[in-house]
């Protein structure tokens, strides 16, 4: 499978959603790339926008594409893009397998419109496998004994030189591995619950509109009650 060229479509299909004038959030990962990489091509031709970077990566990125960039403010986006390590029929998403789960969703929760932008890989029949969490120090040995109470076996992410990772918000970086989960809701509720967790990967009931690329360069349009809706070129 073609997964740059699924990638690309759905990220590009995502940028043609972006009006003039409009506050942005800038996703992470490899196919909020595109998006990034995209929008940066309508900005050279007119497009007047303003972006909020959800990670160094993307705000690199975005500098490269001369997207202007900005503070997220009380006044919100109208718009955001990211990708997802999972979505599921209803359109609930597992996110963070690059670490920058919780300020990915504090710009999707501050968007009026939040797309997801993903390959056909990406697609599930229930969330499950592997859950990004991210930790604070204090305590975390006690924090990863409470999170395995819920049902998942947790583990510290290392760098290559073996070091304890850690987000840009200087917290830790943890996953905790998990088969099928019956009821996210429930999960996410015993996660939120939980002392010393900043937040988790998962994103329920967030996502307005999920682009799926395909290998062929088409995209599908899956709308927040999991529907398809429309497909294109």
């Amino acid at each position: 499978m073609n997964l740059e060229t699924a990638k690309r479509a759905a990220g590009e299909a995502a940028a043609e959603l972006v009006q003039d004038g409009m506050r942005v959030g800038l996703g992470t990962g490899t196919t909020a790339r595109w998006f990034v990489t995209a929008l940066g091509h309508r900005i050279a031709a007119g497009l007047r926008v303003s972006g909020v970077a959800t990670s160094y990566a993307t705000q690199r990125l975005a500098q490269e594409a001369d997207v202007p960039l900005h503070d997220l403010t009380a006044q919100g986006l109208d718009l955001a893009v990211d990708g997802a390590d999972q979505v599921d029929p209803k359109g609930n998403l597992i996110k963070g397998g690059g670490g920058a789960l919780v300020r990915e969703k504090i710009v999707a929760a501050s968007a009026t419109r939040f797309v997801v932008v993903i390959d056909s890989t990406k697609l599930v029949p229930a969330l499950g496998g592997r859950l990004p969490i991210e930790l604070l120090g204090f305590g975390v040995e006690r924090t990863l004994a409470a999170l395995e109470r819920t049902g998942g076996r947790f583990f510290l992410r290392e760098t290559p030189e073996g070091e304890v990772e850690r987000s840009e918000n200087g917290n830790l970086l943890a996953d905790g591995v998990y088969p099928q989960i019956e009821d996210v809701d429930a999960l996410a509720a015993q996660l939120d619950a939980t002392p010393g967790v900043v937040d988790h990967g998962m994103f329920l009931g967030m996502a307005s509109l999920v682009l799926v690329g395909h290998e062929d360069g088409t995209v599908e349009e899956i709308n927040a009650a999991g529907r398809t809706v429309d497909a294109g070129g």
